[in-house]
């Protein structure tokens, strides 16, 4: 499936394309709808968050990705 990550104002997303190949890992694996909403991290160096239901999970710049 292809992907659309957008802000909550419904921006496009910028990301690295680490955290792209990450978001739609994360996005496959939780059976997200697209466009998939996320939020970028306050003081988190570029990192974006995902909710994904039961949990935010955070996604570094290096596509690192944490809850």
């Amino acid at each position: 499936m292809s992907y659309r990550f957008v802000y909550p104002t419904g921006e496009i997303a910028t990301l690295t394309p680490a955290q792209h190949t990450a978001m739609v890992k994360v996005a496959d694996r939780w059976q997200m709808g697209s466009p998939v909403e996320v939020s970028p991290m306050l003081g988190g160096d570029g990192a974006v968050m995902v909710n994904v239901g039961s949990m935010w999970l955070g996604v570094e710049p290096d596509g690192y990705t944490h809850s």
